[in-house]
């Protein structure tokens, strides 16, 4: 075929990720360029208001002058432009783009070495059944000339089809295709899915199959095969379907060489797969972002159907229809069906960010895996975990596809992994709940890094370190509160012993705070609008809380609950807040007062009686019925959490058990007022330097050393001051 060199066109921020740097550097160096002998190329046309440049006087443009960060722009530009002649819309561009790069996979040679004939002629004995590309190839007469020197230098830039197929999807945030775009996952999401349905797969015998009965893994599926440096042994299963997003999938698969199989799925959803197989599923799948959740959930039971005690699956879905409490009763119905088939071997609620095109979407997974027929059905049960706070870094994602693997196994298999994440549920437990199915599962921000004997090693020594040593006068130099610290004990509980709602001293249980405000064991209170020109500011309280000046109310607001400005500095008068805010409302002692700006933070009032500046707000234990929750443990877990976690309602909060509650407060009470010693006498030692040096300089102090030792005991520790 004839063909010229393509017009390839160019936006500004193509030639911004062409030259490697940020979009606005492109405008400065257009600006600066326009009055020297090497000036920034003129735009050649417009498109919806914005400019378009020539690539190819582009990329030549940057290798001249040497700007940007790709020394290879000259090259590299055709994987950045678009053809000026395209025709259509972006979809019908990038099937038809699409096609000719499947078509040139298999021909391994440039399709403008072809004439028109022969091209079309090609694509007909290498698509003779129209499954793939030919009717996309045929479609665009007299423009395939065009475009074929397009996807020849596309090639080329991006040194191969897969690479150049791989460019194409990643514009399709870029040029708004929203059917392929609403639902991509990120790369932390394809890489905890792509890791799972690999380990799924090497518990089984014989090579890996792989089964998307919904069309809508592709991206798993490709991230599957680029973690296997060798995916020339796997096979997957795609249905025969003849739409615009089948056809894309399978186009994409034969341009990487992975092996794939028709699947044929009937309308109703159903399908049979014989053998050893892992099932992955993205729901929804693309270009059906708003499918409603009784269809992604009768979706997922058609798989649950069919599978054997061979068979295995992964699948992803938002979290309000695999986990969280709201859906409709038809919903509600089919879920709860699943779960008791014993065929949902885990559930996990992942962290937001992973649905790259609606961010704050949560996303959960589901494992499928065969049922413990041989068990009981009051006794099955499913693993749980909730990573809402947990980024999914490498270390993270190894040790959730590790628990899930472990998931599988059966209760001894369960009793003797070491999990990370996943919390072991009585399947009629989960039945039961109206929230979250993972509510109650540990969270791992809040978790020590150090467990069982170790945590207790190292509290000893602690206590060894702190212990007074004997002192002249023990009754005003001892730490009192240290020698009656109570004793620790660690060890691992079985997991099945606190499955039906319980827990084992030594083992936290968990609640969210939605959950604990529905129970009645916390009460949440808004904090206090009030003006500005009614606060006023003094000296802050001295060390253990005793005030040194300031009259009316104490004031706690996100800087004092971030340590920002000292407890007391702000205040309010009470003849005014009493007047002016009727509805006005203080805190009580214990009360916890908290933050979610910038990040959450929570502080303890222990006197009470403050008003609570907005946006702090406030959390109050029951005192009638705490349910084990401890003011310090509330302050503690919502000062760890990470920053972003503004959704308090969802906060999960740590709980004492009974038989350590009374123990715990008193120990911390003692550390409280050593802790309070100890910051007054460093606000002593300060302030005596700061007199010694001032006197002494100003020649107003002499200082004269007394007989003994010239270092005092009373402000350096004893070794080697004799």
């Amino acid at each position: 075929m004839s063909t010229s060199e393509p017009a390839l066109l160019m936006t500004m921020s193509d030639i911004a990720a062409l030259a490697r740097v940020q979009r606005p550097v492109v405008s400065v160096w257009r600006t600066r360029s326009a009055q020297t002998d090497t000036p920034f190329p003129a735009p050649v046309s417009r498109r919806r208001g914005q400019e378009l440049f020539d690539a190819h006087q582009v990329g030549q443009w940057l290798t001249d002058t040497r700007r940007g960060n790709n020394p290879d722009a000259s090259t590299d530009a055709a994987a950045h432009a678009a053809p000026a002649e395209s025709a259509g819309s972006a979809q019908s561009s990038l099937s038809a783009v699409t096609a000719l790069l499947a078509l040139r996979s298999q021909l391994g040679t440039p399709l403008s070495t072809l004439s028109d004939a022969d091209l079309l002629d090609a694509a007909d004995e290498h698509d003779p059944d129209d499954t793939l590309f030919y009717r996309e190839i045929d479609a665009l007469g007299p423009a395939r000339a065009a475009l074929i020197g397009y996807v020849d230098a596309l090639v080329e830039a991006a040194y191969g089809e897969g690479p150049a197929f791989e460019g194409l999807l990643a514009d399709r945030f870029r040029l708004d295709l929203r059917d392929h775009s609403e639902t991509a996952l990120s790369s932390p999401a394809l890489e905890v899915l792509a890791l799972s349905a690999s380990a799924l797969a090497a518990t089984q015998h014989g090579d890996a199959l792989f089964v998307d009965a919904a069309g809508s893994a592709g991206d798993i599926l490709l991230a599957l095969a680029q973690a296997d440096a060798d995916h020339s042994d796997l096979t997957v299963l795609t249905p025969n379907d003849d739409g615009e997003a089948g056809r894309l999938l399978r186009r994409r698969l034969l341009v990487h060489g992975i092996t794939r199989v028709g699947l044929e799925v009937a309308e109703s959803g159903a399908f049979a797969v014989t053998g050893s197989a892992v099932h992955i599923a993205q729901l929804p799948p693309a270009g059906r972002a708003a499918m409603a959740p009784a269809e992604m959930l009768s979706a997922i039971d058609q798989i649950v159907l069919q599978m054997t005690n061979d068979q295995l699956g992964v699948v992803i879905a938002p979290s309000a229809v695999l986990n969280d409490a709201g859906l409709s009763r038809e919903s509600e119905e089919l879920r709860s069906a699943l779960l008791r088939s014993g065929r949902v071997r885990a559930v996990v609620r992942l962290p937001v960010g992973l649905l790259t095109h609606k961010p704050q979407q949560a996303q959960a997974l589901w494992l499928l895996g065969a049922a413990h027929v041989q068990v009981p059905l009051a006794d099955r049960w499913t693993m749980v975990a909730d990573l809402t706070a947990t980024p999914l870094t490498a270390a993270v994602i190894d040790d959730l596809v590790s628990d899930l693997v472990a998931s599988l196994g059966d209760r001894g298999t369960v009793r003797a992994h070491a999990f990370r994440f996943a919390r072991f549920v009585l399947t009629r437990i989960l039945l039961a709940r109206r929230d979250w199915l993972v509510a109650g599962a540990r969270p791992v921000a809040s978790a020590p890094a150090t467990q069982g004997a170790a945590l207790a090693v190292r509290v000893d020594e602690l206590l060894a370190l702190l212990a007074p040593a004997p002192r002249p006068n023990p009754e005003t130099d001892a730490a009192p509160g240290l020698s009656h610290l109570a004793h620790f004990s660690a060890h691992a509980p079985d997991p099945a012993d606190h499955s039906a709602g319980g827990h084992m001293p030594g083992t936290p249980a968990v609640q969210t705070v939605e959950q604990l405000l529905a129970a009645r064991h916390l009460r949440y209170i808004p904090g206090n609008r009030l003006a500005a020109s009614d606060v006023t500011e003094g000296l802050a309280e001295g060390a253990g809380g005793s005030r040194r000046r300031g009259e009316g109310i104490r004031l706690i607001g996100p800087a004092e609950v971030l340590g920002v400005i000292s407890l007391g500095q702000r205040r309010i008068d009470r003849l005014r807040f009493a007047a002016d805010y009727p509805s006005g409302r203080v805190t009580e002692p214990g009360d916890v007062v908290f933050t979610t700006v910038p990040h959450p933070a929570a502080i303890v009032d222990r006197e009470g009686t403050s008003v609570v500046l907005f946006p702090a707000r406030i959390l109050r234990i029951s005192a009638d019925d705490p349910n084990g929750l401890l003011s310090e443990v509330l302050a503690a877990d919502i000062t760890a959490l990470p920053p972003g976690q503004r959704r308090w309602q969802r906060w999960p909060l740590r709980q004492v058990h009974h038989t350590q509650s009374r123990a715990l407060t008193d120990v911390l009470a003692s550390l409280r007022l050593e802790q309070g010693r100890a910051h007054e006498r460093l606000a002593h030692l300060d302030e005596l330097a700061a007199l010694l040096i001032t006197g002494v300089t100003a020649g107003s102090v002499t200082v004269s050393l007394t007989a003994g030792p010239q270092i005092s005991h009373a402000f350096a520790p004893s070794e080697g001051t004799n």
